[in-house]
């Protein structure tokens, strides 16, 4: 049992995760969450769908994605009940167009892998259980998750309080303590993770740390005679999911720095065709459709690899700049605050995985990233890159 305290601002998979990490180590951790309950904002999605996005030539971001879907499976299957909110449904890319035909073909040529395996139109249609009319690759792995109940399940566990209705107004280092305040009280522990997406930049200490809103619509719609045997996640240029409690989810939409909260009528045509596309009989099934969805806010960074580790001082960095060659570990390093958050679309695959990174770290134990990755993740990198330090910023640990 650690002595350690911890708190975790931010209460979706980003913060539940790191919670979940830091507990493990016998860590005792306090949840403050804005919102009345877990899972409420870009985790708030009656399902999130988990696989990694394939790459022909590997870089930091399939190297991250193919890792964080590996530790997410094994993560849920150590949580108990896992089958009542995980589904390894399996998932089909179709080759949707020219280019994409193109991509799937490389991967074919190129590489060996239990991940996934190319199938014709008709294998396709049997493994969906729909008539498919192209072929694709099928990662039987990929599945279906209920964000909100995944949430649930990871903060379940010793040492983790909940509070809600706390919005946090800053973050201060008071002694060895940190010491977080919202609008009525103040929290202090050893330890402080940001898990707040998009709104990590409105505190002080975090001006740097540079993420992009991007808004997302998924469309919904109950199942239909053409709908309802759908038996494995589909994706062209959107995903079609199986039917969970009554719903298929058809979507989701992308648009920067959009922050208007109510459904648009673009964005139901955009996810409306891409449905026609997949399957015109289940498209001509829900005619007239009758918009029904929900909107929510990925935290994208330029580099679209999320922020992920120890924070380093914005204002002492800016005064007095380190050498290029400077030695990491004299670096104005805030020793105990982190960050687990701009995770983009990816957040069910490359938050847990990030949870685990900043718990190695918090424990001082091996990190379970390679070292040039965690490098490139760090949530100060852009501030260094800024200041003319690439080289530093790539190897930090």
């Amino acid at each position: 049992m650690s002595d350690k305290t911890a708190i975790v601002i931010g209460g979706g998979i980003a913060g539940c995760s790191t919670a979940y990490a830091l507990a493990k180590r016998g860590i005792s951790v306090t949840i403050l969450e804005q919102h009345n309950e877990l899972a409420l904002e870009a985790s708030g999605n009656p399902i999130a769908t988990l696989y990694p996005k394939l790459s022909i030539k590997p870089n930091a971001q399939s190297n991250l994605a193919l890792q964080g879907f590996a530790f997410t499976l094994d993560l849920l299957k150590q949580l108990p009940n896992h089958a009542e909110f995980f589904n390894a449904c399996g998932q089909i890319q179709l080759a949707y167009d020219a280019r994409e035909q193109s991509r799937q073909n490389a991967f074919i040529t190129q590489q060996e892998s239990a991940l996934f395996q190319a199938v014709d139109a008709q294998s396709a249609s049997v493994i969906a259980g729909i008539p498919l009319s192209m072929c694709g690759l099928f990662l039987p792995q990929a599945g279906w998750i209920k964000p909100k109940a995944f949430c649930n399940a990871l903060v379940n566990t010793l040492n983790i309080t909940k509070n809600f209705y706390k919005r946090i107004i800053s973050i201060q280092k008071t002694d060895s303590k940190w010491q977080v305040n919202d609008e009525s009280s103040a929290f202090t522990a050893d330890i402080v993770v940001l898990c707040t997406a998009n709104q990590i930049q409105q505190l002080s200490l975090c001006k740097s740390v540079y993420s992009t809103p991007v808004r997302g619509q998924i469309n919904f719609f109950a199942p239909t005679t053409a709908s309802q045997h759908i038996k494995t996640i589909i994706c062209s240029t959107q995903y079609l999911s199986p039917a969970v409690d009554g719903l298929h989810s058809i979507g989701a939409t992308y648009a920067p720095n959009n922050l208007n909260p109510y459904l648009e009528e673009a964005d139901t045509l955009e996810n409306m065709h891409a449905l026609q596309k997949i399957s015109p009989e289940i498209f001509d099934s829900i005619q007239p459709y009758h918009a029904q969805g929900r909107v929510a806010w990925r935290s994208q960074t330029l580099d679209y690899l999320p922020l992920a580790g120890q924070m380093l001082d914005d204002k002492t960095l800016r005064a007095k700049p380190p050498r290029y060659n400077a030695k990491p570990a004299d670096l104005p390093w805030l020793d105990g605050l982190y960050v687990n958050a701009g995770h983009g679309s990816k957040g069910m695959i490359t938050a847990p995985i990030c949870a685990e990174l900043i718990a190695n770290m918090v424990s001082n134990s091996a990190l379970n990233l390679d070292k040039n990755l965690a490098s490139k993740l760090n949530p100060s990198r852009f501030l260094l890159k800024e200041l003319g330090l690439k080289q530093l910023a790539n190897t930090l640990y």
